[in-house]
Order: structure tokens, then C-alpha cells, then sequence
């Protein structure tokens, strides 16, 4: 989803987004199978066992049930969300790469898969002690090749207890030793910036998400960089998108946001840029170093105190206020 932008896609959003979380829409082609299934069978009396009494059929009442559940459900997101107009006009109101609205499609998609695999194994194949279980090999070898699996890159061990890779760690020890702040504030290329902020809250980020997802989606270039004040978008475009602005912007970047280290790939070709510029290496990684500047201004950066806000004993009506 962080690859993908409404602005850039226009109508076709909706689409990429489902090639994207469908591997390749072969995971939507069975979920439009199920709910043709579901929409036809079951009009026939059927006998029902109980988990327990035996095999479990499903009847042809239960059947008429998931009908009622899933095809209205289908015809509201058919409306709305796989309707490629839905998004581009919700997305005049809100900024819809900032929603998490995915999960209320994807869910539905994958209880009605669900149920019509449930269906198919026990009502259809379930008369026959062996049809049950052929269908179900059946059915997990369809999804396995319909999408991914859990070890289709083979099992891997996380280097560290956090499940982050093992430079992440490295580089904060690193910023924290050298640093005389509490809170030092750091600017590192993308994918280091989505892991830091998960692993150390005493890193202050130079850039929020938002500002990074928009440099990858193309929104950001050297006449933005250079725009006065748009001092996100210049470091944006030196450490994520390697561009070589001329020194003194980037330096007022840096003293503007009160950014004290940048964090960039050794292989990059931006570190010689970065020293020219005034900035010092710290120490580095496998694959990463971690250079330091000296702001004129340190940021001298507290913590909100919410003491006063909060009784230390809440009392019920606390949430009134």
C-alpha cells in the first residue's frame, strides 16, 4: 500500500490496490467463484449432522443464511469500494492513503472464500468418508497456488529478540552513545526510518511517514526541495532520493528541523556529498553509516507532562472530561 498513491493512480487505484493484496487477482477470481456458488446451491433439502452426531452437512437453511450474509455485503463494497469513482471522490474529502479501510474489504473476501470451502467440503463431498479430505487437499493446494504461503521464502530467524534486522539496534546505540541530547533527532533513508520508529521512541524522527510516502510516490523533486521553507522535502530529496541540492540548502534543512544525524546507505554514493557538507561519520554498519551534524541551535526537546490532566485515581467520570 506505501507504493501505492491515489493522486497517481486516478481510476485505476482500486484495481492495483486489489492486484496488489490479491496475488494478482487470482485470490479475488475465487472469491467471485464462492459467491456465485453460494448465490445457487443449497435450494434442496438437506439432512443436517451435528459436529458430534457424526459428518456435518450443511443444510439447505444454513445455505439461504450465507447467502443473506454475503451477497449484500457484495453489492455495498460493489457500490462503494471496488467502485473505481469511490475512492477518487472519497479521497477529495480525505486523504485516503492515510486510511486503513482495507481490512473492512479484505475480511468479507476471506470469510466467503471460507465459507464456500466449507460448503463444498462437507455438504458436496461430505456423504463419502475420503471425498472430504481430497477436497480439502484440493482446496489448501488452490490457495497455496493462488497466493503465498508462510514459507515461500523459506523459514527465517530473526536476527534480534525485537524481529527488526540487526543494523536497526546497532544504529540507535550508535546515535545515543554520541549524542548529549536525551532526544536526539535523526534523518535515515526509508526503510531504516520505518523501522526505527517502531524499535526506539528516543529517536526523534526529522520526517514524519506521511513526508516519506509521498518522496517514494514521485511528489517530491528538487523544485519542491528548493521551495523556502520546504525544508522536509530537502532532506527528503538528498537522503531518500539521493539528490545533490546545493550544500547550503541542505545545511539549512538540517538546522531548521534540528536534525543532528543522517543515516544512508555506505554504497549510496551520497556520503562524500554529506561530508563536504560539513557532516561527520559517527560509525557504521554492515551497510549503513551514521553521520553526525552540529546544529547551531540544539533542539532542546521535552516531554509533554500530563500530570496535571490525569487524576493519578480516575474516577468514573473521568472520561467526561
Amino acid at each position: 500500500m506505501q507504493s501505492l498513491n491515489i493522486a497517481d493512480a486516478g481510476f485505476f487505484y482500486i484495481f492495483k490496490c486489489i492486484w496488489l493484496y490479491y496475488e494478482g487477482n487470482i485470490y479475488f477470481l475465487l472469491y467471485l467463484f464462492s459467491l456465485f456458488f453460494l448465490s445457487f446451491y443449497g435450494d434442496g433439502e438437506r439432512k443436517v449432522y451435528t459436529l458430534f452426531g457424526g459428518r456435518v452437512f450443511i443444510s439447505a437453511h444454513l445455505s439461504r443464511r450465507i447467502r443473506e450474509i454475503f451477497l449484500p455485503q457484495f453489492i455495498l463494497m460493489a457500490v462503494t469500494v471496488y467502485n473505481p469513482l469511490f475512492p477518487v471522490v472519497l479521497n477529495s474529502f480525505f486523504d485516503v492513503n492515510k486510511e486503513y479501510y482495507r481490512f473492512l474489504w479484505i475480511s468479507p473476501v476471506i470469510m466467503c472464500v471460507a465459507a464456500a470451502g466449507a460448503v463444498i467440503v462437507w455438504d458436496i463431498c461430505g456423504e463419502n468418508k475420503i471425498r472430504p479430505y481430497i477436497a480439502i487437499v484440493f482446496i489448501i493446494c488452490l490457495l497455496i497456488a493462488g497466493g503465498s504461503y508462510l514459507y515461500k521464502d523459506g523459514y527465517i530467524v530473526s536476527p534480534t529478540i525485537y524481529h527488526m534486522p540487526t543494523e536497526i539496534p546497532e544504529v540507535a546505540e550508535m546515535i545515543h552513545a554520541d549524542s548529549d541530547e536525551e532526544f536526539p533527532r535523526a534523518m535515515l533513508e526509508y526503510d531504516y526510518q520505518m523501522q526505527l520508529r517502531q524499535y526506539d521512541a528516543g529517536i526523534l524522527l526529522s520526517c514524519g511517514r506521511e513526508d516519506y510516502l509521498r518522496a517514494v510516490a514521485g511528489e517530491v523533486d528538487i523544485d519542491s526541495a528548493l521551495e523556502e521553507d520546504n525544508y522536509v522535502d530537502c532532506l527528503l530529496a538528498v537522503v531518500a532520493l539521493g539528490i545533490e541540492l546545493p550544500e547550503e540548502s541542505f545545511i539549512d534543512a538540517l538546522e531548521q528541523t534540528h536534525t543532528e544525524y543522517v543515516v544512508i546507505s555506505t554504497k549510496g554514493g551520497m556520503i562524500p556529498y554529506l561530508k563536504n557538507a560539513g557532516l561527520t561519520i559517527v560509525g557504521e554498519t554492515a551497510n549503513h553509516t551514521v553521520l553526525h551534524y552540529e546544529p547551531e541551535e540544539p533542539e532542546n526537546f521535552e516531554l509533554p507532562d500530563y500530570s496535571e490532566v490525569w487524576r493519578l485515581t480516575p474516577q468514573w467520570y473521568d472520561f467526561l472530561l
